[in-house]
C-alpha cells in the first residue's frame, strides 16, 4: 500500500517518496523512464494520471523509489512533473486504486498501450500536525427532534 500525505494549503508542494520490489516488472535492464501511476478515488470514482519521478539505481534488484509532490492549490498541480493536487471535493481524503504503469517516455500522460507493472491500494491522509481536514459544525439544540438526520458528508 502507499501512504500519500497532504499539508495544510499555505504550506505549499509536499515531497513523498515510496518504494516497490517491483524492478523484476520492467525492461530487463531498464534506467530510464518516468512511470506513470494512475489513481482512482473509492469514494468518488474519479481519476487522475501523473508522471512519477522514476529512480533506477544500484538497489533496483530490490526496489524502484517513487516521488511525487502532492499539493492542495490547482495553480501548483503540474502532472506531467509528479505534482498532483488532491485533497479536493472530487479528490478527498481516503482510499485510492492505484495502477503503476511502465513508461519510457517522459513527455507522456496516456497510459493507452503500457504495460502495468503494479496494481494496489493507496491511502490518502493529512499531516497530524497540520489543522483538521474537515470544519465540523456541533449539533446540540435539537435534542427534542430525535427523527432528524444530520447529513455530514456534502457529497
Amino acid at each position: 500500500m502507499i501512504q500519500l500525505t497532504l499539508k495544510n494549503i499555505e504550506d505549499g508542494l509536499n515531497p513523498i517518496s515510496f518504494y516497490l520490489n517491483i524492478y523484476n516488472e520492467y525492461n530487463e535492464g531498464q534506467t530510464t523512464g518516468r512511470s506513470l501511476c494512475t489513481f482512482t478515488s473509492q469514494f468518488t470514482g474519479k481519476s487522475k494520471t501523473v508522471s512519477l519521478n522514476t529512480l533506477y539505481g544500484s538497489h533496483t534488484t530490490r526496489y524502484i523509489e517513487f516521488g511525487l509532490r502532492t499539493t492542495r492549490l490547482l495553480s501548483e498541480e503540474d502532472l506531467l512533473n509528479a505534482n498532483i493536487q488532491l485533497g479536493t471535493k472530487d479528490f478527498p481524503l481516503g482510499f485510492y486504486d492505484a495502477i503503476i504503469y511502465n513508461n519510457t517516455d517522459n513527455l507522456n500522460l496516456d497510459t493507452t498501450g503500457l504495460p502495468v507493472v503494479w496494481n494496489g491500494l493507496m491511502n490518502l491522509t493529512i499531516n497530524p500536525s497540520s489543522r483538521q481536514a474537515v470544519d465540523y459544525t456541533e449539533y446540540n439544540e435539537n435534542d427534542n427532534y430525535v427523527n432528524i438526520i444530520n447529513l455530514t458528508n456534502p457529497l
